[in-house]
């Protein structure tokens, strides 16, 4: 029985692809932009050259928690109103 079928899509898929560009653009970003950093903090280049790699990871574990967190409240909502009606 499917218990979805009422429910309104509130997910827009423009936050999706918004975080979609920023998980792959940023790190180049950072990249291109080393070279003018460090003119002004060499340091700071060198901490955002580490941090660069892992922005990317970072970003689709934190996508893949809120889809996680989402999907797993929506069936709570379901299974919650299934036991109501069957009482």
């Amino acid at each position: 029985m499917n218990c979805h079928k009422n429910e309104d899509k509130k997910s827009s898929p423009i936050k999706h692809i918004l975080h979609m560009v920023l998980c792959c653009g940023l790190p180049f970003l950072i990249v291109l932009a080393l070279p003018f950093i460090s003119r002004y903090s060499p340091q700071a280049a060198g901490l955002l050259g580490l941090i660069a790699p892992f922005i990317c990871p970072i970003m689709m574990g934190s996508m893949f928690f809120m889809i996680m967190n989402h999907s797993r409240k929506s069936n709570k909502k379901c299974c919650d109103n299934q036991n109501e009606m069957q009482q």
